[in-house]
């Protein structure tokens, strides 16, 4: 009688524990879709207001090229040179005495020249954010 009651009291156990295994991975779940979709909404968002920038000449794309110690600048959908300059800092100088009131985002060109200028973009970035953190 005693393994009996044993035996009924582990399924007992068993199947409680299956139920909150179950309810937590539902909760788990429904708290992933609804990050998810607030991370979608901000994507869709943001890409819109790119569209917009892109549509309203506000933002220029650049394919970057590369030409001795040089990276040079197009833009991504006329192909038409905007600018040139040794690393990003010297780009970003020029684009903006040619273009005051635009941005600029680096979009596609030589693997290695577009990989370099997002290190640097990525480097400037973390010094900036230590930099203010400090003060």
């Amino acid at each position: 009688m005693e393994i009996a009651e044993f035996l009924m009291w582990l399924g007992e156990v068993s199947m409680v524990t299956a139920l909150v295994i179950m309810a937590f991975n539902l909760l788990v779940f429904w708290i992933a879709r609804r990050i998810e979709a607030r991370i979608e909404a901000r994507l869709t968002e943001e890409l819109g207001e790119i569209a917009q920038d892109l549509e309203a000449e506000k933002l220029i794309a650049l394919t970057v090229e590369v030409d001795g110690d040089q990276f040079l600048c197009y833009n991504a959908q006329t192909m038409m040179f905007v600018c040139q300059g040794r690393d990003l800092e010297e780009i970003r100088e020029r684009f903006r005495q040619r273009y005051p009131s635009k941005s600029a985002a680096i979009y596609n060109g030589d693997e290695s020249a577009v990989k370099t200028l997002k290190q640097q973009l990525k480097e400037q970035n973390e010094n900036s954010r230590s930099i203010g953190s400090a003060s």
